[in-house]
């Protein structure tokens, strides 16, 4: 997989209106940038329209992403270049097209936060199997490298169903 652009920055694929993709975890330095930086790999393979970036409920704001992360993501080809972990509010959410978060309480405090965007707000393992919330990512931060490539393999096939399916609908 080519490099990926993490600072929320140009949209791959061929169409400026592309789909705008928010991902949200807790601290913002392991899975909503991970999640970031794979979907725009793989929406560039797929020449899917395509702007993500991501946030966290309770971010570590301005740690840049964890080095097992980094690890993980270049051990399949994805360099995530520089991250800065940044704190959800309204107005990401009000940007985004799609809201996906790591796990079903990420999303009800999204819907918390903004009434208004709540229909905008799924789990990535929902919007990607199209079943009911409950499931999630879990988190690795802080564990070992063998929970971060779990972690990067879960994110590598909800995303991939993510992107295809958005790109049907384009």
């Amino acid at each position: 997989m080519r490099g990926a652009d993490t600072s929320g920055g140009p949209i791959v694929g061929s169409d400026a209106d592309g789909n705008r993709v928010l991902f949200v975890c807790t601290a913002n330095v392991c899975r909503s940038p991970m999640a970031e930086a794979i979907s725009k790999a793989l929406a560039e393979e797929q020449s899917v329209p395509w702007r993500a970036s991501r946030a966290g409920v309770k971010a570590l704001v301005g740690e840049g992403l964890s080095p097992r992360a980094n690890a993980a993501l270049e051990e399949i080809g994805i360099h995530p270049g520089e991250h800065r972990a940044r704190q959800v509010d309204p107005r990401m959410l009000q940007e985004a097209d799609l809201v996906l978060t790591m796990t079903l309480n990420h999303a009800n405090i999204l819907r918390r936060l903004s009434p208004p965007n709540s229909d905008k707000v799924h789990t990535l393992v929902a919007f990607a199997n199209g079943t009911i919330e409950g499931e999630g990512i879990p988190d690795p931060y802080g564990q070992s490298m063998t929970a971060h490539r779990a972690s990067v393999r879960q994110l590598l096939s909800y995303l991939g169903e993510v992107v295809r399916r958005m790109g049907r609908e384009q």
